[in-house]
């Protein structure tokens, strides 16, 4: 099967409406007949490796720059995956039935 490639991929430092800014490597994608922009942020020393998608109409800039650079720019941006507190308490609760399933498990 042929591998399809992105029409934009390039490392860089993205500014998001609402002050927002991620460093990681850029594409396009569409999803659902809609065209977004893919920012696969790399791993930190604080956060797993995310991806993020926007609108391109949220981007107000983007300043390419090479891998090792927007590694670095990762780390000190310090971007998270989710961080809605809304977030926190739906993993909370699935943690504690991961807990309860595994306390279940080992009475057996």
């Amino acid at each position: 099967m042929d591998e399809i490639k992105p029409v934009f991929e390039t490392w860089a430092i993205i500014e998001l409406f609402g002050h927002t800014q991620l460093s990681g490597k850029v594409t396009t994608e569409t999803i659902a007949g809609q065209e977004f922009v893919r920012i696969d942020v790399p791993k930190t020393s604080r956060v797993p490796e995310f991806t993020k998608y926007h609108l391109p109409t949220a981007v107000y800039g983007l300043t390419p720059v090479d891998e090792d650079y927007a590694t670095r720019m990762a780390e000190r941006i310090h971007a998270q995956p989710i961080n809605d507190y809304k977030h926190n308490e739906v993993i909370q609760e699935i943690i504690k039935e991961k807990l309860s399933s595994m306390q279940l498990s080992l009475q057996e």
